[in-house]
């Protein structure tokens, strides 16, 4: 069960940080138009995660919103929601995971 959402290093690093920074991108990416290719690339990598995010349980889903768009630490959500260490790093290693195989990068 451990190893059940390992990614290499490198590929989980970036995959996080897509999903940091995802709304941030989402709402510039709707100020912007035009077709260059770092907005073609921005429009497929938001359109990713929403299809990672729409296929989420309604559980998941909102461990999503904690972690990666209202950013709480894992401390933070324990206090905050009362969610467990280890519910929190599986459900974060889990989204990381289904959106990597999404961006097919695992």
């Amino acid at each position: 069960m451990k190893n059940r959402y390992k990614l290499p290093w490198h590929i989980r690093q970036y995959v996080k940080q897509e999903l940091m920074d995802y709304s941030k991108n989402k709402a510039m990416l709707d100020e912007y138009k035009g077709n260059t290719r770092g907005l073609i690339l921005a429009n497929t990598r938001i359109a990713q995660i929403d299809r990672v995010l729409e296929n989420l349980n309604q559980e998941d889903r909102e461990l999503a919103d904690l972690i990666f768009f209202k950013q709480y630490s894992q401390v933070g959500a324990e206090v905050a929601k009362g969610i467990s260490k280890a519910c929190y790093y599986n459900a974060m290693n889990k989204i990381i995971f289904l959106t990597a195989k999404e961006m097919n990068l695992n």
